[in-house]
């Protein structure tokens, strides 16, 4: 694992330092302080935010970690790699802002009758999709440069640190909800810039132009890759996000305010996994660039089994816990309970299949990937226009489901016939062994009145049993090393160091 185990791990505690502070946001701040109309509006108008910063990209984020390799030349400038692609960025933006005012109209009677407040802040996407755009293109230069833990930093921790205290001041009334609402958007400014200014700091910022026969060489197919890339983006995007826009226009604003705090405690399980992905992309292009096939499928497999391990964990330790979170907010958020597992089952799955869209979107048959994505996006949206009205936001979270478990079925079999691949050892198996015997023994301990005890004791449990099944029976080399280099502990060495 090299690299990736190293960067890797430092991402995770990044992450998950991150993630504390997002539980303090989301969990106790949002749904203490704010109506859930309001927590419905922040988190939506970040997810419409996204989706508008996708197609303003036109797909050169994806381009930029497939093909910055062919143009890594430190003394040349790249070969104004990042000059051009921000202009081509600057041009999608401008061009989605115009579709984005002619469409407004059809938005507001969309949203009009269950999610005014979402109207009433109709304009304040723009910048946030400005910065949201323009965030993720200096992000994926910064990864293409092997560079991942400052712009983490800033997205996983920075960016709560500016919420907890935006949301910290509305508490105290200090600010209106207006202000709020603006000191948000502000803050995602400023990570922009933060972002950019790290790029200066590692004398990498090439914004001048740089005529360059290289970039008109593959010019041709970095708009063709572009373009497939933006829709299968963009339709990810979409399957990530359409389900709480439509429970937002469906059913109301302060129930995809719930829906969307769930779904948030549901992608504590894809922390290590997003840590993992920002640092094999690149390297799967240069794996393709260089033909090693062998590196590629070691990559693959190793990084699938340790999802399941870390996904599995995490699963144990929010579902069964999860009754002890609920009451740290208001009752209403309780009906989420069923909605959260069925999320989690779909993240699991997401994780245990690997790094299949990578590895298909990096290659040859990158293509493919986009035939893939507008399929999931007709079958999530039809999914979630039978689900949500009969079912509500748990409808909306077994569409998600659906929705996850099929697109990584088709990337798998795909990934299989084409580059004769497959993640799966058979240490997977007994890692699901493991799982669901620790998900029954922790499950027959009766639950404590008082919910520190309760998580307390749960926890606890969960930890020593379920690292013991893993770290005994060595199912993982990686895991196994960490854990010996960290406590020297010989009986905790693996047999085979890989």
């Amino acid at each position: 694992m090299g690299i990736v185990q190293r960067e890797s791990i430092k991402l995770t505690l990044v992450s998950y330092i991150g993630a504390a502070l997002g539980y303090v946001n989301k969990i106790l701040l949002f749904t203490n302080f704010l109506s859930p109309d309001q927590v419905g509006l922040a988190n939506i108008l970040t997810n419409i935010s996204v989706v508008y910063a996708q197609f303003s990209a036109l797909g050169m984020i994806g381009a930029v970690l497939r093909f910055f390799p062919f143009f890594e030349e430190r003394e040349k400038k790249h070969h104004g790699f990042l000059f051009w692609i921000g202009i081509v960025i600057m041009v999608g933006f401008l061009v989605t802002s115009f579709f984005f005012f002619f469409f407004k109209s059809s938005v507001m009677h969309y949203f009009g009758n269950n999610s005014p407040l979402l109207v009433e802040y109709y304009y304040y996407l723009i910048p946030l999709a400005l910065s949201t755009v323009y965030f993720n293109f200096l992000d994926a230069y910064v990864r293409s440069l092997l560079k991942t833990v400052i712009s983490t930093v800033l997205n996983e921790f920075i960016s709560r640190i500016m919420v907890t205290v935006c949301v910290s001041l509305y508490a105290l009334k200090l600010i209106d909800f207006h202000q709020f609402v603006i000191l948000y958007i502000i803050s995602n400014c400023i990570l922009t810039l933060l972002l950019l200014c790290y790029v200066l700091y590692l004398k990498q910022l090439f914004i001048m132009p740089v005529r360059s026969i290289r970039f008109k060489r593959f010019f041709k197919i970095l708009i063709i890759y572009g373009m497939y890339s933006i829709l299968g983006i963009l339709g990810a995007s979409i399957i990530n996000n359409v389900d709480s826009l439509m429970v937002a226009s469906t059913l109301n604003l302060g129930l995809a305010g719930i829906y969307t705090t769930i779904f948030y405690i549901s992608t504590v399980m894809i922390f290590p996994y997003r840590s993992i992905q920002k640092i094999s992309q690149p390297l799967i292009a240069r794996y393709w660039k260089e033909r090693d096939m062998g590196s590629m499928e070691t990559l693959y497999k190793k990084t699938s089994l340790i999802n399941m391990i870390t996904g599995g964990f995490l699963f144990l330790g929010l579902w069964i816990n999860i009754d002890s979170i609920f009451k740290f907010m208001p009752p209403e958020y309780a009906v989420a309970k069923y909605a959260f597992l069925y999320l989690a089952i779909g993240r699991y799955f997401d994780l245990a299949t690997g790094l299949n869209a990578l590895i298909t979107l990096t290659s040859k048959k990158f293509r493919y990937d986009l035939w893939f994505t507008l399929l999931l996006v007709t079958l999530t949206v039809l999914l979630n226009l039978i689900f949500i009205p009969k079912y509500g936001i748990t409808g909306a979270s077994i569409a998600t489901m659906i929705s996850l478990i099929v697109s990584n079925s088709l990337r798998l079999i795909f990934v299989q016939y084409f580059f004769k691949m497959q993640p799966f050892t058979y240490n997977c198996i007994w890692v699901l062994v493991v799982t669901l015997a620790a998900w029954g023994i922790v499950s027959a301990i009766p639950t404590a009145s008082n919910k520190f005890v309760d998580m307390s004791v749960k926890s606890v449990a969960i930890t020593i049993l379920y690292g013991a099944g893993i770290l005994f029976f060595r199912l993982s080399p990686d895991v196994n090393q960490l854990v010996y280099n960290i406590t020297k502990l010989k009986f905790l060495a693996p047999k085979n160091k890989d």
